[in-house]
């Protein structure tokens, strides 16, 4: 339509115009204009031959602009008209086009989250067969490839060396045997004589110091004394019950019997104590005057007044009188020992000695050697190494006599031949596997972890493994079965530690093979939520009060959980208000919204993303 009329009025202006005048007639019109009359009209008629410098002006042919070309320059005027025009336009509806691109709507939907990575295929059962095996294989039952049943023949060694490193090992087993009794023994002697760092009461009774010649002083030992082994402290007696050895004429042998009553005399004290009897002896003493004597020894309860050493006598009452012995004899306590320590070392307890009484068990004296300790010390760990020396051994001959007795290799379980690295004639040399067996009947994926993702992957999640085969890429189901707890050992050299989950693969679709140790991608469905409503996860606003949208309410609607905008905020579209929402699971991309807005909501997505530091935290809640 612009263009029709602009070319309507162009015609009439062209018939209204004068002819066009060319930019040549212009100039020699305001030459003609500018110069005055010749004076001498024949000068310049007989000066013909010199060249008018004006003459190519003056004589130019005169020249039109074809209409064609007119009206070409003018379409492209009107056109650069409306090409300003429209982009006048389009800068005016800019704005309204960019925030359009900037809100979104609440839809209903679902919602998942998942982790992505790589792993290698494997059966859930295979077994390593053969590894320790030496010898030379006499027998190769089967292929790789082919199928076997539990307790099939795969092939056979002749155990013939092993046999031998058993009897080698036996015999080294009986040394090591050996080796252990002696540590043994060399524990319990370093473990006595640290025990005899500590010297105690060898029964109860009073302790008496030793005797010394007259006019020497008694040694007293204090804590931190250095003391020998072997130094006598005293002596311990039982002073309770005293005894007294008399001689009696053999005459009376027969009229003295054990257990007798007899009267003790003390010279010393003027005092006689009752006793009896405690032993008859028929031994043979002949006295000065020749006479043949026995012995008999009296016991008396002591009143706290005998001692040994002191003399005395008794007599026998009998039918036939009282009996007397041939001779006087000394009282002794009933029983003394003399108490010495046993091992050299510092003192680091002991208390008052002399004549105190102590129970049976009492410590008299507390010792330390720091070598005696280390002794110990050192033989238990003999001690220990050579236990474990005997363990090792006897497990070792275990498994030489297990291998003897597996020397015919039979399949522990149903499933296919992987590999067979051997023939027969093959001497087999131990530390690799000749043969793998495996249930291909179950097949599994190990999914390697990072560890950002590990606590987010369970047993029972849903994934899919994508087989890359080059051709056509093709995807298997399967389900998480167990997630390791422990990160892979091979992690290092400062790389993010992995774990291992563990993916059980549904099924195979027929005609559908795979090969163990296959790398496979997989992508495990963490977190789903198969009706709810989303939100683009750009739109959310943290703020004091908690996560919020900004949202525009739909016609009739009045939203429950509003705040107030601070002010200062810019660029949010008139009509829309601070909603607080409550967020669920979410992606890059989306967020779940469990209450707040509904479905249908506008949001808009260029709102400040964090309102902490704008928003006042004592403004009070709108709804």
């Amino acid at each position: 339509m612009i263009q029709n009329d602009f070319s309507t009025n162009n015609n009439e202006n062209q018939q209204n115009q004068e002819p066009e005048t060319t930019q040549s007639e212009q100039e020699i019109q305001e030459f003609e204009n500018t110069q005055p009359e010749p004076e001498n009209q024949e000068y310049q008629l007989d000066d013909m031959g010199q060249r008018n410098r004006y003459a190519d002006i003056m004589n130019k042919r005169k020249t039109k602009i074809p209409k064609p070309i007119k009206i070409g320059i003018t379409l492209l005027v009107i056109g650069g008209l409306v090409a300003g025009g429209v982009y006048m336009v389009n800068r005016t509806r800019q704005p309204v086009e960019s925030e359009q691109s900037e809100i979104a709507f609440a839809e209903r939907g679902m919602l998942e989250t998942y982790i992505e990575g790589d792993g290698s295929i494997a059966a859930r059962k295979q077994v390593e067969l053969g590894k320790d095996l030496k010898g030379k294989v006499t027998e190769v039952a089967v292929q790789p490839g082919q199928n076997v049943k539990a307790g099939d023949l795969l092939f056979s060694v002749d155990p013939a060396e092993t046999k031998n490193e058993i009897e080698n090992a036996k015999k080294d087993l009986m040394e090591t045997q050996r080796a252990i009794d002696e540590a043994a023994s060399a524990v319990n002697a370093a473990q006595k004589n640290v025990s005899e760092l500590t010297t105690t009461a060898p029964f109860s009774g009073k302790f008496i110091p030793q005797s010394v010649a007259e006019g020497e002083t008694v040694k007293t030992y204090r804590n931190g004394d250095e003391i020998s082994g072997g130094t006598v402290l005293g002596t311990m007696v039982d002073d309770t019950v005293m005894r007294l050895p008399l001689y009696f004429s053999y005459a009376y042998v027969d009229s003295i019997s054990k257990g007798a009553a007899a009267n003790v005399s003390i010279p010393a004290s003027m005092s006689q104590i009752s006793g009896w009897v405690e032993s008859v002896e028929p031994v043979e003493k002949i006295s000065s005057s020749g006479t043949r004597l026995f012995k008999v020894v009296i016991a008396m309860n002591n009143p706290g007044t005998l001692t040994s050493g002191m003399v005395a006598s008794a007599e026998i009452p009998s039918s036939n009188g009282s009996i007397m012995p041939a001779e006087s004899g000394k009282l002794e306590y009933s029983r003394e020992e003399t108490v010495a320590v046993k091992q050299s070392g510092e003192i680091t307890s002991i208390g008052t000695l002399d004549y105190y009484r102590f129970t049976a068990g009492s410590v008299l004296v507390r010792q330390k050697n720091d070598e005696l300790v280390s002794a110990v010390e050192t033989a238990q760990r003999t001690l220990a190494n050579q236990q474990q020396a005997m363990a090792e051994k006897q497990k070792n001959i275990q498994t030489l006599e297990a291998q003897v007795a597996n020397a015919n290799v039979t399949s522990p379980i149903d499933g296919v031949v992987l590999k067979m690295d051997t023939a027969v004639d093959a001497e087999l040399v131990g530390g690799n596997a000749p043969c793998v067996v495996a249930d291909m009947s179950s097949l599994v994926v190990n999914a390697q972890i990072s560890m950002n993702d590990i606590n987010s992957v369970a047993a029972g999640q849903p994934a899919v493994i994508t087989l890359h085969t080059g051709a056509e890429d093709m995807s298997l189901t399967g389900t998480v079965e167990s997630v390791a707890l422990q990160a892979n050992e091979n992690t290092g050299n400062g790389s993010m530690p992995t774990y291992t989950a563990v993916i059980v693969l549904d099924p195979l679709p027929e005609n559908v093979s795979v090969s163990m140790g296959y790398y496979v991608s997989y992508k495990i469905t963490t977190a789903s939520v198969d009706d709810c409503v989303t939100i683009p996860a750009k739109a959310l606003v943290n703020t004091a009060e908690g996560t919020a949208v900004f949202a525009k309410p739909m016609e009739g609607q009045t939203f429950e959980n509003t705040m107030p905008i601070p002010e200062g905020t810019e660029g949010v579209p008139e009509g829309f208000e601070l909603v607080l929402v409550e967020v669920g699971l979410s992606d890059t991309t989306s967020v779940q919204i469990i209450s707040g807005i509904d479905e249908g909501t506008e949001v808009f997505m260029a709102g400040p993303q964090d309102m902490y530091e704008q928003f006042d935290s004592n403004a009070v809640m709108i709804g």
